[in-house]
Formats: C-alpha cells, sequence, structure tokens
C-alpha cells in the first residue's frame, strides 16, 4: 500500500484508519463486488479459506446475528477493508500514516506492509477463533459510558471490582469491560454519577482487559515465526497511542494490545501532532470518523466504502 517513506505522497499529511468489530453491517463488501468483482473474491476468498466459513455471503447477505460472531465479523472486515486500500494505491491515493482500532490495528499493520496479506489473514480468523471461544471460558461483558471524562470513569471503575477502562473512544465515549457483575455496578454507579448514558455492550467476553491474557499468550506464540516487517508508513499503535516503525514494534504493539487498553484519543492526537489533517476510514459505516470529530473537531475525516468514492477523494 504505501509510498516509499520519501515520496512527496506524504505532503499533506493523510492517515488510512480501519474500523474494528462493530461497524460491520449485512451488504457490506456490495459495492466492491460490483466494481471490484475480482478484488472482492481474492480477498473475500482468502478469508474463507482461512476461517473455513462463508464469510462472503456473510457479509452481503447476514443474517446480521451470524454477521456479528467475533470469528466471522473479523475477517470480513479485514478483507473489505485491505481491499480498499488496495484500491487506494491503484488510483493514486497514499497515506503517511496508517492506525486502526482494536481488529483495526491488525489490518493498518498488513495495509502498510509489515506483515503479509496471507499471514495476516490467518492470524486475524485465528484471533476472532480465539475471542470467540474465550466468551465460554472467561466469559465477561463490556459497557459504553457516555457524557463522563477519564478520571471520573477511573473513579467508578476503583469501587466496582472486576473491571477496567477498555476503550478510551473519545474524551467523553468510555468503554469498561471485565467480570459481568463488576460492569453492570460501573452502569449503576455511572448513572448515579451523572453519565449521558451507560450501557452494556453486546459482546459475552471482557475484550481489552487482563482477563483476556491467555489470549494474549496464544496470539503472541501464533505471531512469533511470522515475517514482521518494518511498516512503509508509520503506524499508531493502540496500547501506547504512540508511533512504530519496526517490525519487532508492530509485533508487540499486536500483541500489547490484546489485553490492554484501545487508546485511541491518544492515537488520534498522536496523528495530529504528527501532521495528519485528513483521516480516511477505509471499511463500512463511519464509526472512527464520529470518533475522531469528537477528539478533534479541526480534523477532516471521510468515510469510504466503494472504490468509487476512492476515486472521488483521489480527485478533489
Amino acid at each position: 500500500m504505501p509510498p516509499p517513506r520519501d515520496s512527496v505522497a506524504r505532503v499533506g499529511q493523510t492517515a488510512f484508519v480501519f474500523p474494528g468489530q462493530g461497524s460491520q453491517r449485512p451488504g457490506m463488501g456490495a459495492e466492491l463486488r460490483a466494481e471490484r468483482p475480482e478484488r472482492f473474491e481474492h480477498f473475500f476468498g482468502l478469508a474463507e479459506e482461512a476461517s473455513g466459513l462463508p464469510i462472503a455471503r456473510l457479509a452481503l447477505e447476514g443474517p446480521e446475528d451470524e454477521l456479528t460472531r467475533t470469528d466471522v465479523a473479523q475477517p470480513a472486515l479485514f478483507a473489505l477493508s485491505l481491499a480498499l486500500s488496495e484500491a487506494a494505491d491503484e488510483v493514486g491515493l497514499h497515506a503517511g500514516f496508517v492506525g486502526g482500532h482494536s481488529l483495526g490495528e491488525y489490518t493498518a499493520a498488513v495495509a502498510a506492509g509489515a506483515l503479509p496479506v496471507g499471514d495476516g489473514m490467518r492470524l486475524v480468523c485465528r484471533r476472532g477463533q480465539l475471542m470467540a471461544e474465550v466468551q465460554s471460558v472467561t466469559p465477561g461483558t463490556m459497557a459504553a459510558v457516555i457524557g463522563l471524562e477519564l478520571p471520573a470513569v477511573e473513579e467508578l471503575v476503583q469501587d466496582a471490582g472486576q473491571v477496567e477502562v477498555a476503550n478510551l473512544n473519545s474524551p467523553q465515549q468510555i468503554v469498561v469491560s471485565g467480570e459481568v457483575a463488576a460492569v453492570e455496578r460501573v452502569i449503576d454507579l455511572a448513572e448515579g454519577a451523572g453519565a449521558r448514558q451507560a450501557t452494556r455492550l453486546p459482546v459475552g467476553a471482557a475484550f481489552h482487559s487482563r482477563m483476556m491474557e491467555p489470549v494474549q499468550r496464544e496470539l503472541a506464540e501464533a505471531m512469533a515465526g511470522l515475517p514482521f516487517a518494518a511498516p512503509g508508513v508509520p503506524m499508531v499503535s493502540n496500547a501506547s497511542g504512540g508511533l512504530v516503525d519496526s517490525g519487532d514494534a508492530v509485533r508487540q504493539a499486536l500483541i500489547d494490545q490484546i489485553a490492554s487498553a484501545v487508546q485511541w484519543v491518544r492515537c488520534v492526537e498522536t496523528l495530529r501532532a504528527a501532521g495528519v489533517e485528513r483521516f480516511v476510514e477505509l471499511g463500512p459505516g463511519r464509526v472512527l470518523s464520529g470518533l475522531v470529530r469528537r477528539i478533534d473537531r479541526e480534523a477532516e475525516t471521510v468515510a469510504v466504502d466503494s472504490v468509487a468514492k476512492l476515486r472521488e477523494l483521489a480527485t478533489d
């Protein structure tokens, strides 16, 4: 995907950002199949081969409850976002930086050339399988707290039991993760503390928390033999919020994020400080575009889910 590091294409500072689980929707990829059927078949074919699941059909037709399954949604999103990234390169649209939210960080690593597509797809499918399986072994849940800033949420978490901050999506949209009773306690406390909304999310495990350490260990083993290389453009890390630019650093970032909070606010702030003016979200929906705007209203955001939109953007 990326041009050489010294390319003038980095002038103007565009970042490609890739969404995570939750952005999937029935019909995703339909525009790509109509516009570039060979690219759709290639990437979704890789997803089906690696997962053993009918990813293409579920992405196009649903049903929604099947597409929402962790082991289905993750390779489906990965396939579509990577196909769009390749199409962006084809129309001459390049990025100076890449980033992604949760699963999207894996997409960013592959899009930036830090890991071959086939290895990345197999890794994402394994990630989805492990995260699906952990729901029966170590059940938990997550909740979104809207309208309270981080210090207030951290105070609630301290009083609730085995629960921790999992996603810092915007200054006033924070997700907590942990045991069911503890998360329910945070919901009750948040409402009492003046949150506009505190809602349990439709997941069966405590993602991005210490309860994911068994999954983290297995994925670290899966990554041990993979050929990570320096990304063609700097990548921002979910776990630290800082930039990584070596193969070893990318590998560690992908391991760390499994059992630690997604520092999306810091990621956006880091990219803005590096000179990024435009965030191009490659994938279905506009979740990340909305979060970027809440973090920095001066940032330009564009959500792209088709080759036609990429062409429009490239000619602006």
